[in-house]
């Protein structure tokens, strides 16, 4: 499965949380964003490897996360995850802007 695709579903699990959510629940769902990205982003080798397949720069950036201990397989996953992480907070950036937008129209005084 290509990096996009898994980026697709943890967006679409992030849009299901903000489906039903009001702009003051935006501090748990920051939260959340960081678990959303772990369980999107793959563990096995073969999953990894197909995401680098499609993108060299998975593995040949060294991610913030990695350590000196850390070894390759494991730096691409963390470049996956942080693809899924980025990727995840611009669409909650995006809702948050989109609630606030809506704040302003229904508020009266303004």
């Amino acid at each position: 499965m290509s990096l996009k695709l898994w980026i697709d579903y943890a967006v679409d699990d992030l849009n299901d949380l903000l489906e039903d959510a009001a702009l003051e629940d935006a501090d748990s769902l920051e939260e959340q964003i960081f678990g959303l990205a772990d369980s999107n982003t793959p563990i096995y080798h073969s999953d990894i490897l197909e995401c680098a397949s499609d993108d060299c720069n998975l593995f040949l950036t060294r991610p913030d996360l990695a350590t000196e201990e850390t070894i390759p397989i494991d730096m691409i996953q963390l470049n996956i995850f942080e693809r899924i992480e980025q990727a995840l907070w611009e669409r909650f950036r995006e809702w948050k802007e989109e609630q606030e937008e809506i704040e302003l129209e229904s508020d009266p005084e303004e």
